[in-house]
């Protein structure tokens, strides 16, 4: 019995300690504060009043804040997680009379980059060159305290 006990406490101590479950990535929700924008291979300019934010709901509502004077815009937007890359669609709200702006997003940490288009197919890759009609954005989550 003593034998027993020991080989028992032995597949016990050499057993790996239980993992801790995985935190849940919360991916493209939440609130992202613009960085970098590029339009047809062209820096725009970031607006005097600060930086625009970006507010992805996980019902699918984004809302962008311009300024703190500024009214938010609200659209809103789906995405597809299963491509790759990971696929977005940015829906302006029926009254702007524009179509839907496909697009593609990683996320890397705590940077969001979004590539989409006004015009056209979705982009294939993270870039808006001279002359295209791409427009690539850096964003940062924005931490909550």
């Amino acid at each position: 019995m003593y034998a027993s006990a020991l080989v028992g406490l032995a597949v016990l101590v050499a057993a790996p300690a239980p993992k801790e479950a995985p935190k849940k990535d919360p991916g493209i929700v939440g609130e992202w504060l613009a960085e970098k924008m590029v339009a047809g291979g062209m820096e725009m300019p970031l607006p005097q009043g600060g930086n625009p934010t970006f507010i992805f709901a996980p019902d699918g509502k984004l809302i962008v804040k311009e300024g703190p004077k500024e009214k938010p815009d609200e659209a809103s937007y789906s995405v597809d997680t299963k491509k790759s890359p990971a696929e977005i669609d940015l829906i302006p709200p029926a009254n702007e009379k524009m179509g839907n702006m496909p697009g593609i997003f990683k996320i890397e940490g705590d940077t969001l980059t979004i590539c989409f288009t006004f015009m056209g197919e979705r982009p294939k890759s993270f870039e808006s060159p001279a002359g295209a009609t791409t427009f690539l954005m850096t964003l940062k989550r924005v931490k909550k305290d």
